[in-house]
């Protein structure tokens, strides 16, 4: 090959570069990827997701909670949450665990400065969603990659109002009457059928053209929403709260 044609391949190559550098600069300044060391790890005491099944004494709720309940700093829990946390609160490094139904990605950001710290940590499962906001507690594998951030405060809260430091009576007057009252502890299981909407429909369309419009109705029409929420009190005071949430057909 000669030296012109090389020449002129290396241009191309560069050119292929620039503009790829153009479309997908963002997601790579947002997150970066976790050590695959913490793959196997269980260290994650915090995590509801590890568990392949919650509580075996909780009896869900057919109820359905205010949206402000999965709304913290200004965005909503759901597949978007990662991208919005890191462009409000810092590059995060994510951290995968588990696999199959335990299976979960984790960004955790904490307060300033030296401990007691609190912590902020937004985690995708194979079928949930879920964020974690706490004080204290044991320490875990992968901690050290926690993203300092100024916004994670013990005044940091739901869009509802729920926050470090309440009591739990203060907690029952937002969410309501408990699934599951155990020492330290109140947990919320819900589940409600909804109906899919418009949007999200014609987006499962196209995903699946393959189907008539009676089967995407027959399938997607309805789905399930399922909702766990664990607050654990030391003293009578808020020092965990864990809210998980799961959209199925």
């Amino acid at each position: 090959m000669n030296k012109t044609r090389i020449g002129s391949l290396t241009q191309v190559a560069f050119w292929i570069l620039i503009v790829a550098a153009s479309i997908f600069p963002l997601a790579a300044e947002i997150v970066q990827t976790g050590p695959p060391g913490c793959t196997a790890d269980n260290s994650d005491w915090w995590s509801y997701t590890r568990r392949p099944e919650a509580d075996d004494e909780t009896i869900s709720q057919k109820r359905q909670l205010p949206a402000s309940n999965f709304q913290i700093l200004g965005f909503d829990l759901n597949d978007e949450t990662f991208g919005k946390a890191a462009a409000k609160l810092g590059k995060v490094i994510v951290v995968e665990r588990g696999d199959a139904s335990t299976g979960r990605s984790q960004i955790c950001y904490s307060s300033p400065g030296k401990q007691p710290k609190s912590y902020l940590i937004f985690e995708k499962g194979e079928v949930n969603d879920a964020f974690y906001l706490f004080s204290g507690g044991s320490a875990w594998k992968g901690s050290e990659l926690c993203t300092e951030s100024s916004l994670v405060t013990t005044n940091l809260s739901t869009a509802s109002g729920l926050h470090l430091g309440q009591t739990s009576a203060q907690v029952r007057a937002i969410l309501g009457k408990p699934s599951l009252v155990a020492d330290h502890k109140i947990i919320y299981s819900l589940v409600v059928e909804k109906k899919t909407s418009a949007a999200d429909f014609e987006n499962l369309r196209q995903r699946n053209p393959q189907l008539s419009q009676d089967e995407l109705h027959r399938n997607y029409e309805f789905y399930t929403l399922g909702v766990y929420i664990e607050v654990r009190f030391l003293s009578d005071k808020l020092v965990y709260l864990a809210i998980s949430k799961t959209e199925s057909y």
